[in-house]
């Protein structure tokens, strides 16, 4: 089941979603508007990477941090960025990600692994970390603080048994910055 814009609201007083900072104007009819934050992983051009090597990806990738100014992708181009929101959900719930429309149709693919687990954030709220790729022909500024995806919000049937940040096989634990 999808959470509507009220039931959004109850779970949040509830403490079974946790979002910081929240913006009561973003939570719409079924989902709440993320923001951009001002990090943003560069990768080196040249270098082959092997999804098998995770360490020599990062050594051939360098943190952007912009502070508030823009960042402008270039065509083609791809990044890693992250939200401005700090996220926390309880382990009946999950999430899935979808870039808004007002950014696609600027040739910007935003694309978030599509799943926020149950039990992400409950050790430390976490900023959720973005794949952002330029299609279009010309280069598009990204500003921190803008409108970047919507989070949906559904209800498990059952609690999971165990939560993302629990699993000892989890990656991503935490983050606050945006890395591979």
């Amino acid at each position: 089941m999808i959470l509507s814009h009220d039931q959004i609201k109850e779970a949040i007083e509830k403490g079974e979603i946790f979002i910081d900072p929240l913006d009561e104007g973003a939570i719409g009819p079924c989902s709440v508007d993320l923001t951009l934050s001002d990090k943003f992983t560069v990768f080196k051009t040249g270098k082959l990477f092997s999804p098998l090597n995770r360490d020599a990806v990062r050594a051939h990738s360098e943190l952007v941090d912009t502070n508030g100014q823009p960042f402008t992708l270039s065509p083609g181009q791809f990044i890693l960025g992250q939200t401005k929101e700090k996220i926390a959900i309880s382990k009946r719930i999950a999430g899935t990600l979808e870039g808004r429309s007002s950014v696609a149709r600027l040739g910007i693919v935003v694309h978030a692994a599509g799943l926020v687990n149950p039990g992400t954030g409950l050790n430390k709220p976490t900023q959720l970390t973005l794949e952002i790729f330029c299609q279009l022909n010309n280069p598009v500024q990204l500003i921190p603080g803008m409108g970047i995806l919507q989070i949906i919000f559904h209800q498990l049937s059952s609690e999971a048994r165990i939560g993302y940040d629990e699993r000892s096989t989890s990656h991503y634990v935490g983050l606050e910055k945006p890395i591979i």
